[in-house]
């Protein structure tokens, strides 16, 4: 997979259009992308199980960059569990992901899923 970079363009959309009103109104700052990006942001429950297996709801049309972040629920302060993607489903025909995320050991708690596709 070729990494794929964007630049963003910074634009007043108050200045958009040519006209000259009495009142200046304030800058109203935008950024336009020469790519397009899809971002989608997902949480994993995982209830005293060292798998869980979902889907992600955008179309993609490459895999996507991902990254993963654990949050615990239980009193314990250290938690010593690696979470880790250990699969990952690219499916053309339907331009859909599916994501197997695992852990070292069961625990209860919750990982958060963040994808970012520059196409």
């Amino acid at each position: 997979m070729a990494n794929k970079s964007t630049t963003f363009t910074k634009f007043d959309r108050n200045r958009f259009r040519k006209i000259y009103p009495r009142i200046k109104f304030p800058e109203s700052i935008s950024f336009k992308s020469s790519a397009s990006i899809v971002i989608e942001s997902k949480t994993f429950d995982f209830n005293n199980v060292d798998s869980v297996t979902g889907n992600l709801t955008q179309k993609y049309y490459s895999i996507p960059n991902m990254v993963i972040g654990v949050k615990s629920e239980s009193n314990q302060d250290k938690l010593n569990v690696n979470v880790f993607i250990s699969s990952i489903d690219f499916n053309a025909a339907t331009n859909t992901v599916q994501v197997t995320i695992k852990s070292s050991a069961k625990f209860t708690g919750e990982v958060d899923l963040q994808t970012l596709s520059i196409t």
